[in-house]
C-alpha cells in the first residue's frame, strides 16, 4: 500500500478501489491487533455521512473482493466475528522507498550503411515484441482479475442476525422501506384478534399499530417513495386494496380504499415508478390469480402475467432494480419455477426450478435474486440460474423476506416449527357443540376418523419435511407408522372395512393398502384430478379427473384394478342412501338417483380447494369452506332440507375436516398462535 499516493497493490499489481474502501483499509491498519465494530466504523470512516450497516458491510465486502480474500472460514486479510466486528490479520511492515533501475543503451558508431540498417531495425523489432508481449500480459492479468473479482463478488455469505422485534404474536407479511429504516408487517397478537398493519422504526426500535379496523390485513408494501403503505384486506369474495398515508399522525383516519369487492387479492410489490404497484388478484371465483400493474393515480389495472396452463399458479410479481424485468414464481404440479419477464421484449424465460416449496423471492440487485424455500435461503444468479445456499431454513422457520435498496434483508421467523394445536370434535346432534378435545403433538397435521374404532384416528405426521401416514390411539397417544413420503400428502377417505385409505400424494390420487403397506396410483403426475371417495361396500373408488378440459367421474374396481368412466360433467361425487350427490366444476351440488338421473339441483355450492372436505353420511351432506378470515362447516339434512352453519376464525377451525360414519360428528384442527419475530439478516 502506497500511503503517499493512496494506491493499493496486490502481488505487485495496482488494484483500483473506491476511496471509501481505501479509507476502510487504512483504519483497519491503524487498529490492527483488535476488532473494530460496525459502530466504530460509522463514527470514524463514515463520519462525513450517515449510512446503513448494510452499506458498511458492503464496503468490507468490496475490500475483500479487491484482496481476493473470499474464504470467510479461512481469511487471509480481514477476519469478521459476529457482534465483535472486523480485524486486519495479515502481517504488515514498512518498506523503504524502492530505487528504479534504469536501462541505458550504448549506441556504437556504424561502420557502413548496411550495418546502420541492421542496427536500427533490430532494436525496433525487439521493442515492438516487448510492447506486444507486455500488452497481452496486462490484458490476460486484467481478465483474470476481473473474473476472480466477479466470482468473488457473486458469493454471498451469512454472518449473523439481529432481532428487530420480540417473538410475540403471529406475523404474516413483511415489507421494508427503500432506505431500510422502516419495516411494515401484518399480524395479530392473540387468537381472537383480527390481523392488522404495524410499522417498525429501525432507528429507535418502536412499533406502531397503524390499523385497528382491518378485517384481515394480509399483504403489505411501501409505495410512492415510501410515503404510503398499501395493504390487502384479504377475504375471499370481498377482498380490498387500501392505502395508508404515512405523512399524517393517524394513518387509519386518512385511509383510502383503492378498490374493493375483488374475489381475492394476494401479494403487493412496488412497481416500475413510484405511483405504480404490482398486485396479484382474481376478479371472480372462476379466475386464477394473475399479476397486474396498478396505477395509484388513475386506478387503472394492466394485466402483466397470467397462468399458461390450468395446473399452474402464479405469484410473486417483483420488479428488478433497473425496472426492466419482472420475476414471478410459478407453481407446477411437482415443482416451483422462477420466471423472468423482459418488459421490453415481452419474452419470458425460466431462470430456475426446484422441487422444494418456494415461499418467496426478491431482487437483491440486478444480478442476484434471494429465494426463500422450505429448506434454505438461496442466491440465484440472474444470468445463469446458478443457485447458492446462503442460510439453511431449518424447520421452515423463516416464512417471508424483504430487501431494501441497499441489499439489507429482513425476515419473519417463527419461534417453533409448528404451533401448538388441538383437534376439536363437534356434534351436529347437539347444535354443533364441542364434544371432545384431543391434545396432540405439533407434528400431527391432519386427522381422520377410523371407521371401526372410536378411539383410533388416521393421522398425517410431518417431521423434517417428510410426511407419514400413522394410526393414532387418542387415549394412549401411541402411533403406528404405515407409510412415508417426501411429497405433499392429503388424507381423503378410509374404506368402510378399514383395509384401504384414499390419499393424494403430490398431485396424484392413490389407494394405500393398510395390510401390505402398498400404494397404488389412480392418476398420473401430468393429469388434473379433484378428490375421491370409497363406495359403500368399500370395493370401488369414485374420483374426478379432467380430460380434454372437461371433468368426469371415473370408477376404480379394487379387486380387478380396472378403471372406467362412471359419469361425465361432474368434478366430484359422493354415494348417498338413495343414489349420489355430485358437484360440477363450480362446486354446485346435484342430487342424482341410482341411475345417475338428476333429481334436483340442491342450490348449495361447496368449496373444492385442496384443504376443504365434503362428506355424505346417512342423510347428511357436510362440507367445509373458508375465506381466509373464517372457516365454515355446513350441514344439510337431505330429508328436512335444514341448513346449519358453524363458523370460527380460519386457523381456529381449519377447514380440513373429517366426518364419522353416521355423520353426527366432525373433527378439525385448531391452531394456536405461533409467535414470530422480525429479524435483520446480515450477509457478505
Amino acid at each position: 500500500m502506497d500511503l503517499e499516493q493512496g494506491l493499493l497493490f496486490l502481488n505487485g499489481e495496482e488494484i483500483s478501489v473506491e476511496p471509501k474502501v481505501m479509507e476502510l483499509l487504512l483504519y483497519l491498519y491503524h487498529c490492527r491487533g483488535r476488532y473494530v465494530t460496525v459502530e466504530e466504523l460509522h463514527e470514524h470512516v463514515w463520519a462525513d455521512r450517515v449510512v446503513t450497516d448494510t452499506a458498511v458491510r458492503g464496503t468490507v465486502k468490496k475490500l475483500r473482493v479487491a484482496l481476493r480474500d473470499d474464504d470467510l472460514h479461512n481469511p487471509k486479510y480481514v477476519k469478521s466475528v459476529a457482534k465483535r466486528g472486523y480485524k486486519l490479520i495479515c502481517e504488515s511492515s514498512i518498506l523503504d522507498e524502492s530505487h528504479d533501475e534504469t536501462l541505458t543503451t550504448t549506441i556504437e558508431e556504424p561502420d557502413a550503411a548496411a550495418s546502420i540498417s541492421d542496427r536500427v531495425t533490430q532494436p525496433k523489432s525487439n521493442k515492438q515484441r516487448y510492447l506486444i508481449w507486455f500488452t497481452c500480459a496486462v490484458i490476460v492479468a486484467m481478465t483474470c482479475i476481473y473474473v476472480a473479482i466477479q466470482h468473488s463478488s457473486s458469493r454471498f455469505d451469512f454472518i449473523g442476525e439481529k432481532l428487530l422485534t420480540e417473538y410475540k404474536g403471529e406475523k404474516k407479511s413483511v415489507a421494508v422501506s427503500s432506505d431500510g429504516r422502516f419495516v411494515a408487517f401484518t399480524g395479530r397478537n392473540l387468537e381472537n384478534e383480527l390481523s392488522q398493519v404495524y410499522l417498525l422504526d429501525n432507528q429507535d426500535g418502536s412499533v406502531r399499530q397503524l390499523t385497528t379496523k382491518a378485517t384481515n390485513a394480509r399483504f403489505v408494501s411501501f409505495a410512492q417513495n415510501d410515503k404510503v403503505l398499501l395493504f390487502s384486506d384479504t377475504v375471499t369474495g370481498a377482498s380490498s386494496l387500501k392505502l395508508l398515508p404515512l405523512t399524517v399522525s393517524d394513518p387509519e383516519s386518512a385511509m383510502i380504499t383503492l378498490f374493493d369487492e375483488q374475489y381475492l387479492i394476494s401479494g403487493i410489490q412496488p412497481g416500475r415508478v413510484p405511483s405504480e404497484v404490482i398486485v396479484q388478484l382474481a376478479n371472480k371465483a372462476e379466475s386464477r390469480l394473475m399479476i397486474y400493474a396498478v396505477d395509484l393515480e388513475t386506478l387503472q389495472k394492466t394485466r402483466l402475467v397470467a397462468p399458461s396452463h390450468s395446473d399452474q399458479y402464479i405469484w410473486g410479481g417483483t420488479v428488478s432494480p433497473d425496472k426492466k424485468k419482472l420475476m414471478t414464481i410459478v407453481m407446477k404440479p411437482d415443482s416451483y419455477q422462477l420466471v423472468i419477464l423482459n418488459f421490453e421484449s415481452q419474452q419470458e424465460r425460466v431462470l430456475s426450478e426446484t422441487s422444494a416449496q418456494v415461499h418467496g423471492a426478491v431482487w437483491l440487485n440486478d444480478e442476484q435474486i434471494l429465494m426463500l424455500d422450505r429448506d434454505a435461503l438461496n442466491i440465484v444468479d440472474v444470468h445463469t440460474g446458478a443457485m447458492q445456499v446462503v442460510l439453511q431454513n431449518q424447520g421452515d422457520l423463516i416464512t417471508d423476506i424483504a430487501v431494501d435498496n441497499n441489499g439489507g434483508v429482513v425476515a419473519i421467523k417463527k419461534s417453533q416449527v409448528r404451533a401448538d394445536r388441538l383437534y376439536i370434535e363437534r356434534s351436529f346432534a347437539d347444535a354443533g357443540a364441542v364434544s371432545r378435545v384431543i391434545d396432540t403433538a405439533p407434528e400431527v397435521t391432519s386427522m381422520m376418523f377410523d371407521p371401526e374404532n372410536e378411539n383410533m384416528r388416521w393421522v398425517r405426521i410431518k417431521k423434517n419435511n417428510i410426511n407419514y401416514i400413522a394410526h393414532l390411539n387418542i387415549n394412549t397417544e401411541q402411533q403406528t407408522i404405515h407409510y412415508e413420503t417426501k411429497k405433499r400428502l392429503e388424507l381423503l377417505d378410509s374404506a368402510p372395512n378399514n383395509k384401504y385409505l384414499l390419499v393424494k400424494e403430490g398431485h396424484r390420487l392413490a389407494i394405500f393398502s393398510i395390510e401390505n403397506n402398498h400404494i397404488h396410483y389412480l392418476t398420473a403426475d401430468s393429469g388434473l384430478s379433484s378428490d375421491g371417495v370409497f363406495s359403500h361396500n368399500g370395493e370401488e373408488v369414485f374420483f374426478g379427473v379432467q380430460v380434454a378440459g372437461e371433468w368426469e367421474i371415473q370408477r376404480f374396481n379394487i379387486s380387478t384394478s380396472t378403471i372406467d368412466v362412471f359419469l361425465r360433467g361432474y368434478m366430484s361425487i359422493r354415494p348417498s342412501k338413495s343414489g349420489f350427490i355430485a358437484a360440477d366444476g363450480n362446486g354446485d351440488l346435484y342430487h342424482l338417483d341410482s341411475s345417475l338421473a338428476v333429481l334436483e339441483a340442491m342450490k348449495h355450492r361447496i368449496g373444492l380447494q385442496l384443504i376443504t372436505r365434503w362428506h355424505v353420511k346417512q342423510n347428511s351432506v357436510i362440507w367445509s369452506d373458508y375465506d381466509y378470515l373464517k372457516s365454515y362447516v355446513h350441514h344439510v339434512d337431505l330429508v328436512t332440507q335444514k341448513h346449519t352453519v358453524i363458523e370460527d376464525l380460519f386457523l381456529s377451525m381449519y377447514p380440513r375436516t373429517s366426518a364419522d360414519q353416521l355423520g353426527e360428528h366432525i373433527v378439525y384442527l385448531s391452531v394456536q398462535i405461533n409467535n414470530s419475530a422480525i429479524q435483520q439478516l446480515y450477509f457478505e
